[in-house]
């Protein structure tokens, strides 16, 4: 399942006095993150991600996101079944003349989905060693 949810900050907003911003999301493993900060940040507005109160992405504390007009994504591992399922968007924006807008995307899946997915894998792994590799010149 895609949850999204955008934040923006306003203008001269503290990292010490941030914007917040929850985004609801179902039980399950986050597989994904897409982060996408709108044209025109020039690297001065920054988010990160909580769950509980805990950082989670970027994973580093004092680390955060940032950028202009790149989507930032990561595949991710990361368990969510303790309500609430929320993720908590905090940001902060460096800009003494512009609101900035943040866009995220989380994909959520099940236990059931995390596990077919890795057996597929593996699988395909193990007959990729029997097959025969051709290699044609010219």
């Amino acid at each position: 399942m895609l949850f999204q949810a955008s934040i923006t900050i306003p203008a001269n907003t503290p990292a010490s006095a941030p914007t917040t911003a929850i985004l609801k999301i179902a039980h399950g493993i986050i597989s994904e993150f897409m982060v996408c900060p709108r044209q025109g940040h020039a690297g001065l507005a920054h988010c990160v991600i909580l769950h509980h109160e805990h950082q989670i992405a970027p994973s580093t504390a004092g680390m955060s996101l940032f950028g202009d007009s790149y989507p930032i994504d990561w595949g991710e591992y990361y368990e969510v079944y303790q309500p609430p399922y929320e993720l908590k968007i905090v940001g902060w924006n460096d800009d003494d003349s512009y609101e900035h807008t943040f866009d995220i995307f989380v994909a959520v899946l099940p236990r059931k989905g995390i596990i077919a997915t890795a057996v597929s894998d593996a699988l395909s792994s193990i007959l990729g060693i029997f097959s025969p590799k051709r290699i044609f010149g010219g």
